[in-house]
């Protein structure tokens, strides 16, 4: 008998509160086998491994057929080791014979939703429908409970810049490991914080009036950026860069590559608006 948690020998007693119910909660993988079979004691280490492993993610329930033949009868079990996946009640998928590890991994991976994965991107629809706030309070829980998550802390970032937090969001960026800080990603959003120190004051935008030219329509999307209507400020970039490509040594350009940066590569926004750069430059 293991001593894991995720690991459990299944009798006729618990195999309703184990199986049937517990695989409404998580999934369950059904483990039929018996002492004389060798195929099975082969496999038992590699599920035993990653049942420790995934933490929690699924159920190993071990059932011996020679103890529990009624069990075995009740899957319709044919030969051993048979290994079956249940979810929320019922069979999702199976197979039978011993597999390598890596091939049980990537057959959990097909049915196994990892729940902080699960959760980051919840966080990324609610940046991209714009519920910032909502956005911010989840990420800040999580990262209370998960310090070490660095794209939690970067996910983090990315959101007080869109609320014009800039120096909260160079705060969490500081912080984050010399490594991280070399990403592309993190270096778009560091990148990001001049937009806070570049964009005009409100009696200098005031002050440009209905000009349309190509200083006017940089400050302008420096100015639309600092009050979070992105869209506004990648149309301008755009078609800055449309119509005069070398301003400012193509500033344009770079600046459009931070924007989609900061928002996230998964931002609509910025979808649509990486389309119409690629026309623009090919």
């Amino acid at each position: 008998m293991s001593n894991s948690p995720y690991i459990i020998d299944i009798t006729l007693e618990n195999f309703q509160q184990v199986i049937l119910e517990g695989s409404m909660q998580q999934p369950v993988l059904v483990d039929f086998w018996a002492d004389w079979c060798a195929p099975c004691k082969a496999l038992l280490p590699s599920l035993h491994k990653l049942a420790d492993e995934f933490q929690g993610q699924f159920i190993l329930a071990k059932i011996n057929i020679e103890e529990q033949p009624e069990l075995a009868q009740q899957f319709q079990v044919k030969s051993v080791p048979t290994v079956m996946l249940v979810k929320e009640g019922q069979l999702a998928d199976q197979f039978n014979g011993v597999k390598p590890e890596s091939e049980i991994r990537a057959f959990l991976k097909q049915h196994l939703t990892n729940p902080v994965e699960a959760f980051k991107e919840q966080i990324k629809v609610l940046i991209g429908e714009g519920e910032l706030d909502q956005a911010q309070e989840m990420l800040q829980q999580a990262i209370s409970q998960l310090p070490e998550d660095t794209e939690l802390q970067i996910d983090l970032a990315r959101v007080l810049l869109q609320k014009n937090l800039a120096s909260e969001a160079k705060a969490v960026l500081d912080n984050l490991p010399e490594a991280e800080k070399a990403r592309p990603d993190v270096k778009g959003l560091m990148a990001g914080l001049k937009f806070s120190e570049v964009a005009p004051t409100a009696e200098q935008l005031a002050a440009l009036g209905e000009r349309e030219d190509s200083e006017a329509n940089y400050l302008k999307a420096m100015a639309a950026l600092l009050q979070g209507e992105h869209e506004q400020a990648l149309e301008r970039l755009l078609n800055l860069l449309r119509d005069d490509r070398s301003y400012q040594e193509g500033i344009a350009h770079k600046t459009l590559l931070e924007v989609f940066a900061m928002l996230g590569e998964g931002n609509p926004l910025v979808v649509k608006a990486r389309r119409k750069l690629y026309t623009l430059m090919y």
